[in-house]
């Protein structure tokens, strides 16, 4: 595997590396760690997206380092947040579910742990996503100094006499486990609600909640450490319909423009594994109406931007401060999301909807406006945070240096790499592996005997309608792809 490290980087890392426990290097920027939830590729203003409404990711990404083809390593929300933590892919970090959690020592190895172990304050705002209960999202909060997240998939709405909305993260023992009362389901407190209609004084998680948590960190920090922020947004996770509603009137429907490939003669032609996937009612109950499916489309629109809101906040927190010239901004998101292609809602499965996701490197030391086509995965953006701290990137990790293509887009860099989604649920998402060429996607699902497999020429076929696994004029090819994927699978396995 390809390893990139740069030291030295059009100033985007203008010292050393420090062994991890040395205290900040001297000059170490401010770091500010974006991650959406299932925000796919073209769901940015800036991608050319005319229907929604960004301005504050678009403002970021014209000074930024834009990677125009960004994956993920596994499209589930938990095990991917943790691939971003660790700097790892599942099969060595161990999380392959929605239950696991860290132990204290993965902990201490992952980025934040490094990062605080060197000298840097470290805080967490929003949803952890790791382990089933509060007690274990609650041990992510080991590594950080200030702690704001929420265990499970968090809420977007919350009173503002919230327990959560005012707890201050500073302190410890925490207590700080949303207290708002029952949805119309009944449900209470952190667990899943939907709606504002029974709280008083409703304020929104990502737009308002989370700049909030940021202000009191900022307020309270140690203004002699470097601090990295990790702003875990639920934006744009389901549902839908939350978003902030100052937004009502945000998205224009007549500028929005269906998927090309999302038709059902589309998807009549997909396999049975997939039509009997999580993702396919959801995906079935928007192609057959198209106002539904309409509908579905700009409320995902209207989180986004309800996210961009809590962006566009948190700078302007810095900006008063006088910090945004000496922070840095990593932006991209955990998975990305179908909508209608086919067939699928959901994400889970190795189509181009679902491994794609935006991303960018934004460094105001530096010039930016620049983009480049090479191939950048989560686990990049954990030994680029690392890398711009000036800490030392253990060859346990399995990313490359983003700050080296920032300098020399014709740099050494990967020419593939490996998907992974080793969680199943109750066989409703298929287990796959895969690998993703420049020019070619192989998927593996491993759950049937013998493994059925696909391969899409994605240079002539990009929307991935025709499978050539079977085809023999392909044989050679998808033999290559099939050792290449138990190669990459094992370089990023366990540790021997």
């Amino acid at each position: 595997m390809i390893r990139i490290v740069q030291l030295v980087s059009l100033g985007f890392l203008i010292t050393p590396f420090c062994d991890a426990g040395d205290g900040p290097v001297d000059g170490a920027p401010n770091i500010v760690m974006i991650f959406t939830d299932d925000q796919r590729h073209d769901a940015v203003g800036y991608a050319g997206n005319d229907a929604i409404q960004t301005p504050n990711l678009d403002r970021l990404a014209r000074s930024a380092f834009v990677f125009e083809n960004c994956f993920v390593n596994t499209s589930i929300c938990a095990v991917n947040r943790a691939n971003l933590l660790a700097g790892q892919y599942p099969a060595r970090h161990g999380i392959d579910d929605f239950y696991k959690a860290f132990t204290p020592e993965q902990l201490a190895d992952s980025v934040p742990g490094r990062l605080r172990n060197a000298g840097y304050q470290t805080a967490f705002f929003g949803k952890w996503g790791i382990g089933d209960s509060p007690e274990r999202t609650h041990e992510g909060a080991a590594v950080f100094d200030y702690w704001a997240g929420q265990p499970e998939q968090t809420n977007y709405f919350h009173q503002s006499d919230c327990r959560y909305v005012n707890f201050d993260g500073f302190t410890r023992p925490l207590n700080d486990l949303c207290d708002c009362p029952a949805d119309s389901r009944g449900k209470a407190g952190h667990k899943v609600r939907i709606g504002r209609d029974n709280l008083v004084d409703p304020i929104h998680v990502d737009s308002q909640v989370t700049p909030q948590h940021v202000r009191r960190f900022l307020d309270g920090r140690d203004k002699s450490r470097p601090f990295c922020l990790m702003l875990f947004f639920k934006s744009p996770h389901g549902p839908f319909g939350d978003w902030d509603p100052s937004l009502a009137g945000a998205i224009n429907p007549k500028n929005i423009e269906f998927p090309f490939a999302a038709t059902q003669a589309n998807a009549d032609h997909e396999p049975e594994i997939v039509k009997k996937s999580l993702g396919w009612p959801t995906g079935q109950n928007m192609l057959s109406n198209p106002k539904r499916h309409d509908k579905s489309i700009r409320d995902y629109y209207r989180s986004i931007s309800s996210m961009d809101l809590g962006v566009g906040r948190v700078m302007d927190e810095l900006k008063q401060r006088g910090l945004d010239q000496s922070t840095v901004v990593l932006f991209t998101s955990d998975n990305g999301h179908f909508s209608g292609e086919h067939g699928l809602g959901g994400k889970w499965l190795m189509y181009e909807p679902s491994l794609r996701v935006p991303g960018f490197l934004y460094d105001p030391r530096v010039v930016g406006g620049k983009s480049t086509d090479r191939m950048v995965i989560t686990t990049d953006f954990s030994v680029t945070m690392l890398s711009l701290a000036g800490v030392e990137i253990p060859d346990s990790m399995t990313g490359c240096d983003l700050t080296a293509l920032a300098e020399d887009s014709a740099a050494a860099w990967r020419e593939d790499f490996l998907y992974d989604h080793p969680y199943g649920h109750k066989g409703r998402i298929p287990r796959t592996i895969g690998v993703r060429t420049k020019t070619d996607s192989y998927t593996r699902y491993i759950d049937p005997s013998p493994p059925f497999e696909q391969l899409f020429d994605l240079q002539a076929d990009p929307d991935q309608l025709n499978n050539l696994a079977e085809n023999p004029e392909y044989a050679e090819r998808l033999l290559q792809l099939r050792n290449r994927c138990d190669q990459l699978a094992a370089e990023v396995g366990p540790v021997q």
